[in-house]
């Protein structure tokens, strides 16, 4: 998991003022979160200034475009001339203005470029006033198309927002706005970095800033500043809440937590919260919704807030009371669906977890809340909700409903039932200064255990040796200490509670050591090769063989491919498979990931499909596991069968290159005297050009072309040929070591010979007959078959070459021409041949 953290922001919370960005990288990334990379906040801001529009004209050539004259400061000595397309581009106003050398996002889109000089439509155009989007500033300022940030109106909701009352804005306005200043500085981004973070998904703590900041203040022996939030109490108020909790399945959702808030006023979020929204890479929606998101920045735990207006508690009468308002934690109902903040709507199921008023859905628990009970402008009474879902419902749902967000990026990976008094007493706090508003009544508090921490002990002189260098106690109880464990050391026995922030990811003592070892160092400890010899690596004789394979494979120009163990039931549907045969997923991550595959000519098909376009030619190869069901239960581990598959497009020599490649590979294994057969069964297989090759009956592999329907399916053009090779049995039947027969010192005689034969009958079986006629044949060699003129109806012509030799003499002719004549009576005994 990445995230994008601010430096400014992070200083809030570790004590980092002499601390470079690039040091902090340096020091964190070895001890703790990586940080990937580091840029400039005000990357898209070089070069933009303030500008102010003296006069504007209408463009000679164009309709569209406007001339404007503007005061882009002390940079130039007089005011310049921009063409500019805003709709909304007037006399006197406040713009940015990128200055020839900037870097711009052309409509918001693509990558920057920079900007030169340049004519449009025969007018000189010395800038660019820009859009929001195209300096990157659209998260925090939303505008129509074709409308340039009008700096006055963004400024006054936005970066004056702090500001009492219009006249103090005015004044602070024409303090702050002088043509020339850079953007950036105007905004309050210069200065800042941005940093691209890892964070390992056991550590969903880091993944805010309060715990990012702990991190960063342990690894660099810093102050930790962080102050847990306190509810101011004199504004609550002390009657009832007039909000009613049912959590009905406490084993999804272990704690709710709900805060009523009325008179609240929403609007647009001031610019210090705009700003690190931004820089996190989130768009602000309005106060209270940002408000959620910054929570979920700091902390980590996700929040929602509805609208009171929405939700409802039906009275006895049945009539719905507006001034109390009912929450249902439950399993959704059938048939039920809601219609998510993402503006779609969504059927849910007995296995979704969803919070409902007594209407129905209004959120889908963990994951989206509902279009129905959002925020709006008009929102004066507001519920905030915290809790905690069960990691792996969440997971399942988003899967099964293909539903992602923030909130369920974190609750899938587990959080702790004490994040949410936190969170919520959090945004408590920043709605009523920043929204006004008063608490109606206590917090509801739905928990269905009482929360008990994890404690481990470990010997200090156990935690040295296992990292490899004595590190003092002292060091280490400072160590866990700074990263929030209670610890107590007694008789050189270190014993840690673990705070509720890692009760996910610490489960045993040795994990003390890890966090010890990391937070020292591992820089610092010193690097010793072991003592002694590498204990001998036994040989698998699978994984010989399996790279063998390879070997011969790419030596034949075959290129290897890898594709995933998992396909859609749409690919096996295509390629004329049943994937009711194969083991179903419980959990895939897409539809695309369903079924463990049974063959890998699916896959590969796919593979030429999406290639044929640059490569009209393809030879590929794969040696993969296939995974066949086991037993009656479908809990049962699958059977694993290791497999090469090969795909051929190569037009009309498809076939004759797949199998002479099988012929090649039974040839580098010694495997001889195989037997092929027409394989003529209808389906995938093309049912006239399909062979299979067996030995001592055992089948070794299936060589053949695609159906043309099955092509069709896939949208692969022209004549595909594949292999299905079982390598269990090649292996088996394989040979280490290849036997050798010195070549014969006397010459060979040579003779070619035709013979009409049945149609049915195979060349295959006519050349074995040959070779066991006489142990001095020592080649047959096919050159033609022919049928039509001159060749009776059921009938062919086979031609073949002949070589016969003997290792201890030369061949008299009347020798051959005998074994000659009793290879025809063989054949016209076995097949009813004649010779041509």
């Amino acid at each position: 998991m990445n995230r994008l953290v601010s430096y400014d922001w992070l200083k809030h919370y570790a004590d980092l003022e002499d601390v470079s960005p690039e040091e902090f990288a340096k020091r964190i990334s070895l001890s703790g979160p990586a940080v990937e990379k580091i840029f400039p906040a005000d990357a898209l801001l070089h070069k933009v200034v303030v500008g102010h529009v003296l006069e504007v004209k209408r463009h000679p050539n164009a309709d569209k475009l406007k001339l404007a004259i503007v005061n882009v400061g002390t940079q130039h000595t007089a005011p310049v001339q921009i063409v500019c397309g805003g709709s909304n581009l007037r006399k006197d106003q406040w713009v940015a203005v990128a200055l020839v050398g900037a870097y711009v996002k052309w409509h918001g889109e693509g990558e920057p470029v920079k900007l030169e000089p340049v004519e449009l439509r025969g007018e000189k155009s010395e800038g660019m006033i820009c859009a929001a989007n195209e300096i990157g500033l659209a998260d925090a300022f939303p505008h129509e198309e074709r409308e340039i940030l009008d700096l006055e109106e963004a400024l006054r909701i936005g970066v004056l927002a702090d500001s009492e009352d219009e006249h103090s804005k005015k004044r602070v306005f024409e303090h702050v706005m002088k043509p020339g200043t850079l953007l950036a500085d105007l905004l309050g981004l210069s200065g800042d970095v941005i940093m691209d973070v890892e964070v390992t998904s056991n550590r969903v703590d880091a993944m805010g800033m309060v715990g990012f900041g702990r991190e960063a203040a342990a690894i660099l022996e810093r102050d930790f500043l962080w102050e847990e939030p306190v509810l101011d109490s004199p504004r609550s108020k002390s009657r009832d809440s007039q909000l009613s909790v049912t959590v009905h399945d406490k084993d999804l959702c272990p704690r709710y937590m709900a805060a009523r808030i009325n008179g609240v006023k929403n609007g647009s979020s001031p610019w210090w919260m705009k700003k690190r929204l931004m820089a996190a890479g989130m768009n602000s929606i309005n106060l209270l919704v940002d408000i959620t998101n910054y929570v979920l920045l700091e902390y980590a735990q996700p929040l929602h807030v509805f609208d009171v207006a929405r939700l409802r508690k039906k009275s006895e009468s049945g009539k719905q009371e507006a001034e109390e308002v009912e929450i249902h934690v439950r399993l959704a109902q059938p048939q039920e669906t809601v219609k998510a903040l993402d503006g779609k709507d969504y059927a849910l199921d007995d296995k979704t977890l969803v919070i409902a008023d007594a209407e129905g859905p209004v959120a889908v628990a963990g994951i989206m809340g509902g279009e129905r009970s959002g925020t709006y402008e008009d929102t004066t009474d507001i519920v905030f909700e915290a809790a905690t879902f069960d990691s792996v419902s969440v997971r399942r749902t988003a899967r099964r409903l293909n539903l992602y967000s923030d909130s369920q990026l974190r609750f899938e990976k587990g959080l702790s039932t004490e994040a949410p008094p936190i969170a919520l007493a959090r945004a408590i706090e920043l709605t009523l200064e920043l929204a006004g508003g008063e608490l109606a009544g206590p917090v509801t508090d739905v928990c269905t255990h009482v929360y008990k921490p994890l404690s481990f002990s470990i010997a200090s002189k156990e935690v040295s040796a296992r990292i490899g260098v004595e590190i003092p106690e002292k060091k280490q109880v400072e160590i866990l200490t700074s990263l929030g464990f209670g610890v107590k050391a007694s008789k050189g026995v270190i014993a840690a509670q673990v705070p509720w922030w890692r009760d996910h990811d610490i489960e045993e003592a040795q994990d003390l050591v890890e966090e010890i070892a990391r937070v020292y160092g591992y820089a610092n400890i010193p690097a010793e090769l072991p003592v002694g010899d590498a204990a001998p690596r036994g040989t698998d004789a699978e994984l010989v063989w399996e790279d063998h394979i390879r070997t011969i494979a790419k030596g034949a120009g075959l290129t290897e491919v890898y594709s995933y163990s998992f396909v859609s039931d749409e690919l096996y549907g295509k390629a004329g498979y049943d994937s009711s045969a194969c083991l179903h997923v419980q959990n895939p991550l897409s539809e695309e990931f369903a079924f463990m595959r049974t063959s890998l000519l699916p896959s590969l098909l796919q593979v030429v499909a999406e290639n044929q376009e640059r490569y009209r030619e393809q030879s590929l190869f794969e040696v993969a596991k296939v995974y066949y069901r086991r037993g009656e239960a479908w809990t049962d581990l699958p059977d694993e069968s290791l497999e090469l598959g090969c795909a051929f497009l190569a037009g009309e020599g498809s076939f004759a290159k797949a199998k002479g490649f099988v012929e090649h590979l039974l040839y580098e294994f010694g495997i001889d005297n195989v037997i092929w057969e027409r394989f003529a069964q209808v389906g995938f297989w093309h049912p006239g050009r399909t062979a299979q090759a067996f030995k001592d009956g055992k089948l070794l592999a299936t060589v053949g072309e695609v159906s043309p329907h099955i092509l069709a399916n896939v949208k692969i053009e022209g004549r595909a040929a594949m292999i299905d090779c079982p390598l269990k049995e090649i292996f088996a039947l394989s040979k280490g070591i290849k036997s050798f027969t010195a070549p014969s010192p006397y010459p060979e005689s040579k003779r070619d010979l035709a013979v009409i034969v049945d149609t049915h009958v195979e060349y295959d079986d006519i050349a074995r007959a040959i070779r066991e006629a006489d142990a001095l044949v020592a080649a047959v060699e096919w050159f033609d078959t022919y049928a039509g003129k001159g060749i009776a109806d059921g009938k062919k012509s086979v031609a073949m070459h002949l070589d016969f030799s003997s290792p201890d003499r030369t061949l008299t002719a009347e020798e051959v021409d005998g074994l000659l004549q009793r290879i025809l009576l063989g054949l016209k005994e076995k097949f009813g041949a004649e010779m041509r």
